[in-house]
């Protein structure tokens, strides 16, 4: 199962297979290695894979873990909702 959505008021479930693209949006603590003050939002070509999950932290936060296709490589997302393509 992966969440739609961090907001429990907008939370949603769905099954996504492994090799689904999707646009994943959040607002980033740090954008580039600098911190994000502005709250920039962010949105990212992704891919669920075998590394990809929905966890939750040790401050109780739910977060994503993603393969970023515009980086070519792994991020984690917190506060994120998440559109399918197609």
């Amino acid at each position: 199962m992966l969440l739609l959505s961090h907001n429990k008021l907008e939370r949603k479930k769905m099954n996504i297979d492994k090799g689904t693209q999707f646009v994943v949006s959040y607002i980033p603590e740090n954008i580039d290695k600098e911190k994000n003050t502005k709250q920039k939002m962010v949105f990212r070509s992704a891919l669920f894979d075998d590394k990809s999950k929905v966890w939750t932290t040790t401050k109780g936060e739910t977060v994503l873990t993603y393969f970023d296709l515009d980086r070519n490589g792994y991020r984690t997302a917190k506060n994120f909702t998440i559109t399918l393509k197609g």
